[in-house]
């Protein structure tokens, strides 16, 4: 019996994903209100009920990808196509052999399609409700046990069916409404995509959409806005947009482009409006096309249009103008206000490798990017780093020799992870003030990171070298020492990112992931960012009690215990997902909190579940947290909108997000207090909530642990205070 509730559960669940995917969403209420718009002909809404469940239960049972069923991708298809035959025929039993033929059918294209789609990155939309619809069509021409049904064919005879005359009345009153021809057409065309062709139905689907995604709302009305804009224009026939499922195309497309595959930012939003008018050419010229052959053009070229853009932008350099959903969501705010947060974090370096410095300690640039003497044309984007005293001199005494130089003889390192491509050896030192013009880079070792990033480190000490090409080398590992050989009148490191192998290659504009900047004695913790000439940066130093504290591994097991009665007690799992996600599971409320911890830092990626939870509160104490040994560092984050509002501001602040964002969740962390006898801490972290700039509310946390783990969170807000006790049950 379980079994059977857990595979009606799942049906229930994949079936209703279905009919919310073909807005390219998840969300269950939606779900409904299209349900609804179907069932206003129930005949027409209880085949296509039967046909998504039918077809769920049969991938889930052959074994296909679960997920992806879940997500009711294979489901929608199907659904399409049981909805499109419901319209024109009648139900008998020839129907009824045709359902499930034609069910099986679509599945095994959607399979297909998935797969094969899927090899270029790219979605397969509705490709097999196309091809299955059209098929079926085709073949439907010899099957004479077949009835074409005129009833479903016009609305008013349903609706008599229902309802008899009084519920005609009803609708006619509702026709007869002064409603703009525009608006009216809008709402027809939301109708049409689930084969309906009333207004009633395009105001379900409208109300429902908007409850679902607000970005998505705003943008069905764009589409179709721009789309009937350019039919008058062009002189086509508007009727077409209500009549003809054409006018969905230009919201579908609008959708999938402006607010699904690519994070709907202002941009994104610009191109649906330009890009419009060619869907426009496009429909109206495969409509053409196909009515030779007797077929309509149903979404085709919103599909192919999508298709087209996504594949295309695949191929542009700056990611950072169109950017792509890394991570889907179903929900446009989430996907904006997640990469908001990630931009806000790393800027436009999100898909950056982590290049760390090539040394340990402090040390000072010397020259910078695009500096005064070498650093020049293809070679700007280097910099060169030497060690300097108290009083900014690279040197002690006269500086007459190599090791009067506080640089000479130092040791570098691997900035990342990779592999040794390329070594120069065997060049000479120069005395101090001369340089070697023929032997430009001196000493030189390139390594690979990764395809088409490499770093190069020249001006090193020959004979020297700890590596030799081939070998392999991790982030921090010791691979020569720092010489003065090449062009370089004293010892100082000459460092580059570049894209091939080879020595003196063209710089690439790359950023350091993680670095401490020395402002005045102040400590600052640079991200991804350019150290620029005469700064004093140095590596990150680990403090060790954080480093232990913080390190969550899977198979770890925590027991949790409030002071705050209305929060439940509870047990935390670490897991790690498919995708190599690491995240913190509440056993008690359900709740996921993913995050990562790359060494340097701790920082939490998303939260799913309950708010009304202890470890919410521990996603929120511990959003970002340094684990570098500097007490006058202070971290600054912001958090994603839709984890901290809720209620009137999050939904007005939805409709402009694109644009413009009013709402501000900032937090902020600090060492405050680190007893390495007794090795413990405690960390100081505040969280405020800003609704145009006007501060709404703030929490206060302190997170005190030891070397073995974080003990307890003391949270303070105007609204309550009460701690949480974390004990570690099980180590991993």
């Amino acid at each position: 019996m379980e079994f059977k509730n857990e595979t009606w559960k799942f049906l229930r669940d994949s079936s209703l994903n279905s009919y919310s995917q073909i807005f390219f969403s998840k969300n269950k209420t939606f779900s409904i209100f299209i349900l609804l718009a179907t069932f206003l002909i129930p005949g027409i809404g209880i085949w296509g009920l039967l046909g998504v469940i039918f077809t769920n239960f049969l991938a889930l049972k052959l074994g296909f990808h679960k997920q992806t069923i879940s997500d009711g991708l294979f489901g929608i298809n199907s659904l399409l196509v049981i909805l499109g035959l419901s319209v024109f025929f009648k139900v008998n039993l020839p129907f009824i052999f045709v359902f499930f033929a034609i069910n099986i059918f679509t599945l095994i294209l959607s399979v297909g399609f998935a797969n094969l789609l899927a090899r270029f990155n790219l979605p397969f939309l509705a490709f097999p409700f196309i091809i299955a619809i059209w098929f079926t069509f085709y073949v439907m021409n010899s099957y004479t046990n077949l009835e074409v049904d005129e009833g479903t064919t016009f609305f008013l005879n349903d609706l008599y069916k229902i309802g008899g005359f009084s519920l005609i009345e009803f609708y006619d009153r509702f026709e007869n409404l002064p409603v703009p021809n525009i608006i009216i057409g809008y709402f027809k065309s939301l109708a049409a995509i689930v084969f309906q062709s009333n207004r009633i139905a395009g105001l379900f689907i409208a109300i429902g959409l908007l409850i679902a995604s607000r970005i998505s709302f705003s943008l069905s009305i764009i589409g179709y806005l721009i789309g009937y804009l350019y039919f008058v224009i062009v002189g086509e026939n508007i009727q077409n947009l209500q009549y003809g499922y054409i006018g969905f195309n230009f919201i579908l497309f609008a959708i999938a482009v402006g607010a699904f595959y690519f994070v709907p930012k202002r941009n994104i939003q610009f191109a649906v409006i330009v890009l419009t008018p060619v869907l426009g050419l496009l429909i109206t010229g495969l409509s053409g096309f196909l009515s030779v052959f007797g077929l309509p053009v149903f979404a085709l070229p919103f599909m192919l249009m999508t298709v087209l853009v996504v594949y295309v932008l695949n191929f542009t350099y700056k990611q950072d103008v169109f950017p792509k959903v890394i991570y889907q969501t179903y929900s446009p705010e989430e996907n904006l206000y997640n990469y908001n947060n990630y931009f806000e974090r790393f800027g436009s370096n999100i898909q950056y490798l982590k290049i760390g410095l090539p040394f340990f300690g402090k040390w000072k640039i010397w020259q910078g990017q695009n500096g005064k003497h070498t650093h020049k044309g293809d070679w700007e984007n280097a910099w060169d780093f030497v060690i300097v005293d108290k009083d900014q001199n690279t040197f002690k005494d006269e500086g007459h020799y190599l090791k009067d130089y506080y640089s000479y003889n130092a040791p570098v390192t691997a900035p990342a992870d990779g592999k040794v491509v390329n070594i120069i050896d065997g060049v000479e030192d120069n005395i101090p003030g001369e340089i070697n013009m023929d032997q430009n880079w001196g000493n030189t070792i390139v390594l690979q990171h990764t395809d088409f990033l490499y770093s190069q480190l020249s001006h090193l000490k020959q004979d020297t070298f700890k590596v030799k090409i081939g070998d392999q080398v991790t982030q921090g590992e010791q691979i020569a020492s720092l010489g003065n050989s090449g062009r370089s009148p004293q010892p100082h490191l000459h460092f580059q990112l570049q894209a091939t192998p080879y020595v003196g290659s063209k710089t690439l504009k790359y950023p350091l992931s993680y670095y401490i900047n020395y402002k005045s004695d102040k400590e600052e913790f640079e991200t991804f960012n350019y150290p620029n000439e005469d700064q004093m940066i140095s590596d990150i130093k680990i403090n060790k009690v954080l480093n232990k504290a913080f390190k969550l591994i899977p198979g770890m097991v925590f027991k949790v215990t409030s002071t705050n009665e209305k929060l439940k007690n509870s047990e935390w799992e670490i897991h790690t997902d498919a995708f190599n996600q690491t995240y913190i599971y509440c056993t008690v409320s359900k709740a996921f909190a993913y995050f990562v911890n790359d060494g340097t830092i701790l920082y939490f990626t998303s939260f799913e579940g309950e708010k009304d939870s202890l470890l919410y509160y521990f996603y929120l104490s511990a959003f970002k947290i340094f684990i570098g040994d500097y007490g006058s560092v202070t971290i600054h984050d912001t958090y994603p909108i839709h984890i901290l509002f809720s209620g009137m501001n999050k939904y007005l602040q939805d409709f402009i997000a694109p644009y413009y964002q009013y709402c501000k969740a900032n937090y902020q962390s600090k060492l405050e207090e680190i007893n390495k006898d007794e090795n413990t801490f405690k960390i100081n972290a505040a969280l405020t909530k800003k609704v145009a700039k006007k501060l709404i509310e703030t929490i206060d946390f302190q997170i005190i642990g030891d070397h073995k783990s974080i003990q307890k969170i003391v949270v303070n807000s105007d609204r309550s205070s009460f701690e949480i006790n974390i004990n570690l049950e099980k180590n991993f």
